[in-house]
Formats: C-alpha cells, structure tokens, sequence
C-alpha cells in the first residue's frame, strides 16, 4: 500500500509552486518592459514614453507634496467609499439570501439601478452633491456595492440548508447558526465580491476625479493627459494600479485568516 504524502510535504510542493508561479509572472512583467524600452522609437517617445523615463519621472514625483497629496485624497475617496458600499453589500446581501420576501420585493428595484451606468450618474451626484470629496465617495460606494451584494447574495443562496436545520435541532442559536454556519458556508463568495470590487472602487474614484476636481489621481491623470506629459501619465496609473494590488493583498491575507480551514482543504485535496 503506497505511504500517503504528510501535509507537511503538500505545504512545501504548494510553497515551491507559488514561487515558480511568482518568477514566471516576474518574467512576463520584466519581458514587456524591455519590449517596450526598446519597441519606442525617438519619434514615438513624447507619446508612449519609455519605462527607464517613467521610472525618472516616479523618483520625481516621490519628493512631490502635490503628488502626496493626490494620492491621499484618492485614497480616502477610495476608503470611504468601499467601506460604505461594500457594508451595505454585505448587510443586504445577506438579508435578502435569507430572506425570500424581501428578496422578491427589491431585487427588480435592484436590478434596475444595476443595468443604469455608473459613469452617467457620476455628473448627478456632483450636482447633487458639489465637486467635493462627496461626489465622488459617493460614486465609490455605487461602483463597489453592487459586486459586494450580488456576490453576498449568490454565497447565501448556495449555503446548505441541511447544515443549518442541523445546527437548529443542535440547539444553536439563530446568531450562532449564521456565524457558525451560513457565513462560513459563503465566506469564499462573499470574498471574492469584495476582491474585485476594488478595482470598481478605484474605477469609480478616478471617474469622479475626471468629471470635476482639481487634486486627486483621477485629476493627475487627466492634467498629464492634456499637457501631452507621458511619463507623469504613466506614474499616475501605476499609483493606482499599486493600490488595487496592495488592497488585493490586503484581503486574500483577511480571507486566508478568517476561512483558514478551505485552504487546508485545498491543499489535502491537492495531494
């Protein structure tokens, strides 16, 4: 009978395979940056820049207080907005996967806010709200709730119910049944809504920021555009691009803490 691997062998096989993983997409990454440095000729270079000026232009901006200053205000738009968003997601996804009643009373009203684009309600919330940090929270929390819930409510959907009339005929309480049972069963839906909002998040701050601000990434971006100034253009989307990896990040190290028990699963699955 052949020996079954120990876990402690599945955990170095899942290591060694995550940083082969890690140097390939190193490897793409490098890869493209010279293909760019050397694909842009002279003529070209005012328009598509090159990744050593680009670099030039970050060390610039590093010791720039405006840029500072950007990047804060787009953060805290990015932050309050999420957080909004993403909680009213949360908390009305689970009601309505829980509830059927409520679930056929507002899903059409949701549906329908859902298909209306969020970049053709962006000028509304600045007149409604002025070309202040509100206006363009406001666009965070409509571009990341709508993932949040749909996501919250598809995990709660699929959560077993026999799991949960179990626990009841346990003696669990109803708090218990939901923090023992159904948000378990819907952590890893429920993680990836809030996985990819982020990137809408960012999408909806930079949105805001392009219809009416003067500071701000969104703002940055757009002024770089309009000067014809490539490398501030780029250093400006990489600003954003660091902040939807390091928020990615963020989460998937929440998710491993809270439901530590799938990725043990899935490593012995694996074996």
């Amino acid at each position: 009978m052949p020996a079954r691997p120990s876990p402690t062998t599945g955990l170095a096989s899942a290591g060694l395979r995550r940083a082969g993983l890690i140097a390939a997409q190193l490897g793409i990454v490098v890869a493209l940056l010279v293909l760019w440095q050397l694909g842009v000729s002279d003529r070209n270079v005012a328009f598509f820049s090159r990744p050593l000026i680009v670099w030039d232009k970050i060390v610039e901006l590093a010791g720039d207080p405006s840029f500072h200053r950007d990047i804060v205000v787009t953060l805290t738009e990015i932050a309050i907005g999420y957080g909004i968003g993403a909680g009213v997601g949360l908390a009305l996804g689970f009601i309505l996967g829980r509830s059927k009643l409520m679930s056929d009373l507002l899903q059409p009203f949701i549906i329908g806010l859902y298909s209306i684009p969020k970049i053709a309600l962006a000028p509304m919330f600045i007149i409604w709200l002025g070309l202040g940090m509100s206006s363009k929270v406001a666009v965070v929390v409509l571009a990341s709730f709508f993932l949040v819930f749909f996501n919250t409510y598809s995990g709660l959907l699929n959560v077993n119910e026999e799991l949960v009339r179990l626990a009841r005929l346990m003696g669990a309480s109803w708090r218990q049944c939901a923090t023992r049972v159904i948000l378990p069963s819907a952590a890893h839906q429920i993680f990836i809504g809030l996985k990819t909002a982020v990137p809408y998040a960012v999408i909806g701050a930079v949105i805001g920021e392009y219809i009416g601000s003067n500071e701000g990434l969104g703002h940055f971006i757009l002024y770089a555009s309009q000067t014809y100034d490539a490398p501030a253009l780029f250093a400006g989307i990489l600003a954003l691009i660091v902040i939807v990896f390091l928020s990615n990040y963020a989460l998937n190290t929440l998710e491993r803490m809270v439901i530590r028990w799938r990725h043990v699963e899935g490593a012995a699955v694996q074996l």
